[in-house]
Protein backbone atom coordinates (compact mmCIF):
# COMPACT_ATOMS: atom_id res chain seq x y z
CA UNK A 1 0.00 0.00 0.00
CA UNK A 2 2.47 2.24 0.56
CA UNK A 3 4.94 1.41 -2.34
CA UNK A 4 2.06 2.65 -4.53
CA UNK A 5 1.38 5.89 -2.62
CA UNK A 6 5.22 6.21 -3.15
CA UNK A 7 5.15 5.66 -6.70
CA UNK A 8 1.81 8.17 -6.75
CA UNK A 9 4.00 11.11 -5.00
CA UNK A 10 6.55 10.51 -7.34
CA UNK A 11 4.38 10.54 -10.53
CA UNK A 12 2.91 13.57 -9.37
CA UNK A 13 6.05 15.08 -8.66
CA UNK A 14 7.73 14.53 -12.00
CA UNK A 15 4.33 15.73 -13.16
CA UNK A 16 4.82 19.19 -11.80
CA UNK A 17 8.59 19.42 -12.76
CA UNK A 18 7.51 18.95 -16.49
CA UNK A 19 5.04 21.48 -16.74
CA UNK A 20 7.29 23.58 -14.16
CA UNK A 21 10.33 23.31 -17.25
CA UNK A 22 6.89 23.54 -20.05
CA UNK A 23 6.11 27.11 -18.23
CA UNK A 24 9.94 28.32 -17.97
CA UNK A 25 10.76 27.26 -21.40
CA UNK A 26 7.41 29.05 -22.97
CA UNK A 27 8.23 32.04 -20.64
CA UNK A 28 11.69 32.16 -22.13
CA UNK A 29 10.73 32.20 -25.72
CA UNK A 30 7.81 34.46 -25.13
CA UNK A 31 10.62 36.70 -24.16
CA UNK A 32 13.15 36.16 -26.93
CA UNK A 33 10.32 36.22 -29.05
CA UNK A 34 8.99 39.92 -27.87
CA UNK A 35 13.04 40.98 -28.11
CA UNK A 36 13.11 39.87 -31.57
CA UNK A 37 10.19 41.59 -32.70
CA UNK A 38 11.41 45.26 -31.08
CA UNK A 39 14.84 44.55 -33.46
CA UNK A 40 12.05 43.85 -36.22
CA UNK A 41 10.35 47.26 -35.55
CA UNK A 42 13.27 48.94 -35.11
CA UNK A 43 14.53 48.20 -38.73
CA UNK A 44 17.47 45.72 -37.43
CA UNK A 45 16.25 43.26 -40.04
CA UNK A 46 19.63 41.19 -39.57
CA UNK A 47 19.49 40.81 -35.64
CA UNK A 48 15.76 39.94 -36.28
CA UNK A 49 16.48 37.28 -38.47
CA UNK A 50 19.16 35.79 -36.05
CA UNK A 51 16.94 36.21 -32.91
CA UNK A 52 13.86 34.36 -34.08
CA UNK A 53 15.84 31.93 -35.73
CA UNK A 54 17.10 30.88 -32.34
CA UNK A 55 13.55 30.67 -31.37
CA UNK A 56 12.59 27.77 -34.21
CA UNK A 57 9.07 26.85 -34.39
CA UNK A 58 7.06 29.40 -31.99
CA UNK A 59 4.46 31.77 -33.05
CA UNK A 60 5.13 33.23 -36.53
CA UNK A 61 9.18 33.31 -35.29
CA UNK A 62 10.12 30.41 -38.44
CA UNK A 63 7.97 33.17 -40.71
CA UNK A 64 9.49 36.56 -38.98
CA UNK A 65 13.05 34.76 -39.41
CA UNK A 66 12.78 34.14 -43.29
CA UNK A 67 10.70 37.44 -44.01
CA UNK A 68 13.77 39.78 -41.79
CA UNK A 69 16.10 37.61 -43.88
CA UNK A 70 14.70 38.92 -46.67
CA UNK A 71 14.71 42.03 -45.82
CA UNK A 72 18.00 42.04 -45.03
CA UNK A 73 18.91 40.91 -48.72
CA UNK A 74 16.51 43.58 -50.30
CA UNK A 75 17.56 46.53 -48.40
CA UNK A 76 21.17 45.98 -49.19
CA UNK A 77 19.79 45.94 -52.99
CA UNK A 78 20.52 42.25 -53.54
CA UNK A 79 17.24 41.11 -54.88
CA UNK A 80 17.99 37.62 -56.34
CA UNK A 81 19.67 36.13 -52.59
CA UNK A 82 16.19 37.93 -51.66
CA UNK A 83 13.42 36.35 -53.62
CA UNK A 84 14.17 32.92 -51.97
CA UNK A 85 13.32 34.36 -48.81
CA UNK A 86 10.28 36.04 -49.92
CA UNK A 87 9.38 33.36 -51.93
CA UNK A 88 8.05 31.21 -48.69
CA UNK A 89 6.47 34.17 -46.92
CA UNK A 90 4.31 35.69 -49.87
CA UNK A 91 1.07 35.84 -47.75
CA UNK A 92 2.97 37.54 -44.89
CA UNK A 93 3.11 41.79 -44.93
CA UNK A 94 4.55 42.59 -47.89
CA UNK A 95 5.97 39.48 -48.81
CA UNK A 96 4.00 39.12 -51.90
CA UNK A 97 5.12 42.60 -53.38
CA UNK A 98 8.48 41.94 -52.31
CA UNK A 99 8.49 38.62 -54.37
CA UNK A 100 7.58 39.99 -57.09
CA UNK A 101 10.03 43.12 -57.17
CA UNK A 102 12.70 40.48 -56.57
CA UNK A 103 11.66 38.07 -59.02
CA UNK A 104 11.31 40.61 -61.83
CA UNK A 105 14.46 41.81 -61.07
CA UNK A 106 16.01 38.23 -61.44
CA UNK A 107 14.29 38.14 -65.43
CA UNK A 108 15.75 41.39 -65.79
CA UNK A 109 19.21 40.39 -64.82
CA UNK A 110 18.82 37.08 -67.37
CA UNK A 111 18.06 39.69 -70.18
CA UNK A 112 14.71 38.53 -70.61
CA UNK A 113 13.12 42.53 -70.58
CA UNK A 114 9.79 41.85 -71.55
CA UNK A 115 8.73 39.19 -69.04
CA UNK A 116 10.58 41.57 -66.38
CA UNK A 117 8.49 44.60 -67.88
CA UNK A 118 5.23 42.45 -67.55
CA UNK A 119 6.12 42.25 -63.60
CA UNK A 120 7.32 45.21 -62.54
CA UNK A 121 4.29 46.43 -64.49
CA UNK A 122 1.80 44.26 -62.16
CA UNK A 123 2.83 45.59 -59.24
CA UNK A 124 1.14 49.50 -60.23
CA UNK A 125 2.96 52.22 -58.11
CA UNK A 126 4.91 49.80 -55.47
CA UNK A 127 8.41 51.84 -54.82
CA UNK A 128 10.23 52.13 -58.37
CA UNK A 129 8.64 49.63 -60.31
CA UNK A 130 6.91 51.73 -63.15
CA UNK A 131 10.33 53.56 -63.36
CA UNK A 132 11.97 49.80 -64.02
CA UNK A 133 9.37 48.77 -66.39
CA UNK A 134 9.92 51.71 -68.58
CA UNK A 135 13.34 50.62 -68.38
CA UNK A 136 12.76 47.18 -69.55
CA UNK A 137 10.30 48.75 -72.59
CA UNK A 138 12.67 51.04 -73.52
CA UNK A 139 15.33 47.98 -73.86
CA UNK A 140 12.46 45.69 -75.55
CA UNK A 141 11.89 48.58 -78.06
CA UNK A 142 15.68 49.40 -78.66
CA UNK A 143 16.12 45.90 -79.68
CA UNK A 144 12.78 46.08 -82.05
CA UNK A 145 14.75 49.49 -83.65
CA UNK A 146 11.15 50.55 -82.26
CA UNK A 147 13.51 53.88 -81.66
CA UNK A 148 10.02 56.32 -80.84
CA UNK A 149 8.88 54.09 -77.77
CA UNK A 150 12.74 53.40 -76.85
CA UNK A 151 13.23 57.11 -76.26
CA UNK A 152 10.09 57.88 -74.44
CA UNK A 153 10.63 55.18 -71.68
CA UNK A 154 14.30 55.68 -71.48
CA UNK A 155 13.12 59.16 -70.28
CA UNK A 156 10.29 57.92 -68.25
CA UNK A 157 12.56 55.36 -66.72
CA UNK A 158 13.83 58.41 -64.17
CA UNK A 159 17.76 57.28 -64.66
CA UNK A 160 17.54 53.91 -63.51
CA UNK A 161 20.77 52.16 -64.29
CA UNK A 162 22.35 53.00 -67.23
CA UNK A 163 19.14 54.45 -69.25
CA UNK A 164 21.06 58.13 -69.33
CA UNK A 165 24.30 56.46 -70.98
CA UNK A 166 21.57 54.75 -73.16
CA UNK A 167 19.63 57.56 -73.85
CA UNK A 168 22.49 59.21 -75.23
CA UNK A 169 24.00 56.44 -77.34
CA UNK A 170 20.90 55.93 -78.61
CA UNK A 171 20.25 59.05 -80.00
CA UNK A 172 23.62 58.84 -81.86
CA UNK A 173 22.67 55.81 -82.94
CA UNK A 174 19.19 57.30 -84.23
CA UNK A 175 21.14 59.89 -86.08
CA UNK A 176 23.55 57.38 -87.80
CA UNK A 177 20.80 55.29 -89.33
CA UNK A 178 18.96 58.72 -90.12
CA UNK A 179 21.88 59.88 -92.09
CA UNK A 180 22.54 56.55 -93.60
CA UNK A 181 18.53 56.58 -95.16
CA UNK A 182 19.75 60.04 -96.35
CA UNK A 183 22.70 58.71 -98.17
CA UNK A 184 20.26 56.32 -99.52
CA UNK A 185 18.10 58.63 -100.92
CA UNK A 186 15.39 57.93 -98.01
CA UNK A 187 14.53 60.85 -97.34
CA UNK A 188 11.02 60.52 -95.69
CA UNK A 189 12.71 57.57 -93.40
CA UNK A 190 15.59 60.27 -92.58
CA UNK A 191 13.04 63.04 -92.12
CA UNK A 192 11.30 60.84 -89.74
CA UNK A 193 14.28 59.59 -87.59
CA UNK A 194 15.85 63.60 -87.76
CA UNK A 195 12.73 64.50 -85.97
CA UNK A 196 12.61 62.05 -83.15
CA UNK A 197 16.19 63.96 -82.29
CA UNK A 198 14.53 67.26 -81.41
CA UNK A 199 17.22 69.85 -81.12
CA UNK A 200 20.56 67.30 -80.79
CA UNK A 201 22.87 67.47 -83.14
CA UNK A 202 21.93 70.04 -85.06
CA UNK A 203 18.65 67.69 -86.04
CA UNK A 204 15.91 70.32 -86.87
CA UNK A 205 17.97 71.56 -89.82
CA UNK A 206 18.63 68.14 -91.60
CA UNK A 207 15.28 67.21 -90.78
CA UNK A 208 14.31 70.28 -92.79
CA UNK A 209 16.76 69.03 -95.14
CA UNK A 210 15.52 65.80 -95.48
CA UNK A 211 11.85 67.12 -95.72
CA UNK A 212 12.82 69.20 -98.84
CA UNK A 213 14.36 66.33 -100.96
CA UNK A 214 11.29 64.52 -100.30
CA UNK A 215 9.12 66.49 -101.44
CA UNK A 216 11.34 67.13 -104.73
CA UNK A 217 11.20 63.31 -104.62
CA UNK A 218 7.48 63.62 -104.42
CA UNK A 219 7.51 66.21 -107.09
CA UNK A 220 9.45 64.51 -109.42
CA UNK A 221 7.01 61.47 -109.47
CA UNK A 222 4.20 63.32 -109.83
CA UNK A 223 5.37 64.38 -113.12
CA UNK A 224 6.02 60.73 -114.16
CA UNK A 225 2.32 60.14 -112.59
CA UNK A 226 1.64 62.20 -115.82
CA UNK A 227 3.42 61.32 -118.15
CA UNK A 228 2.58 58.09 -117.54
CA UNK A 229 -1.42 59.43 -117.95
CA UNK A 230 -2.27 58.62 -114.08
CA UNK A 231 -3.93 62.33 -114.15
CA UNK A 232 -5.92 61.08 -111.17
CA UNK A 233 -2.23 59.72 -109.39
CA UNK A 234 -0.58 62.84 -110.15
CA UNK A 235 -3.26 65.16 -108.72
CA UNK A 236 -3.45 63.57 -105.47
CA UNK A 237 0.50 64.05 -105.31
CA UNK A 238 0.78 67.22 -105.94
CA UNK A 239 -2.67 68.36 -104.15
CA UNK A 240 -1.27 66.56 -100.76
CA UNK A 241 2.20 68.78 -101.19
CA UNK A 242 0.37 72.03 -102.06
CA UNK A 243 3.17 75.11 -100.55
CA UNK A 244 5.82 73.76 -102.22
CA UNK A 245 7.04 75.02 -105.39
CA UNK A 246 3.95 75.72 -107.82
CA UNK A 247 2.49 72.20 -106.80
CA UNK A 248 -0.99 74.21 -105.93
CA UNK A 249 -1.37 75.26 -109.18
CA UNK A 250 -0.38 72.19 -110.39
CA UNK A 251 -2.99 70.17 -108.71
CA UNK A 252 -5.29 73.14 -110.00
CA UNK A 253 -4.46 72.32 -113.53
CA UNK A 254 -5.32 68.50 -112.92
CA UNK A 255 -8.27 69.30 -111.32
CA UNK A 256 -9.77 71.22 -114.32
CA UNK A 257 -8.77 68.67 -116.40
CA UNK A 258 -10.14 65.78 -114.38
CA UNK A 259 -13.48 67.73 -113.59
CA UNK A 260 -13.05 67.92 -110.05
CA UNK A 261 -14.62 70.59 -108.48
CA UNK A 262 -12.32 72.23 -106.29
CA UNK A 263 -14.68 74.47 -104.73
CA UNK A 264 -16.08 72.16 -102.61
CA UNK A 265 -15.20 72.01 -98.74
Amino acid sequence: MRKRETIKKLAALVLVCVIGLLVSGCGDKEAAYEKALAAFAEGDYAKAATDFEKIGDFLQAETYAAYSQGLTYYNQGSYIEAEPYFAITRGFMYGEQRYNYCHAYVLEEAGDFAEAAQWYEGLGEFEDAPNRAAYCQARVAEEAEDYETALVKYDESGGYRDAEARLDTLNFQIFQRATEHMDAQEYQEAFLLFTLLGNRYDAASYARTAKNYMLEQDYARAEELMQDGDLQGAYDVFYAMAGFRDAADRAGELAKQLGIDTAQP
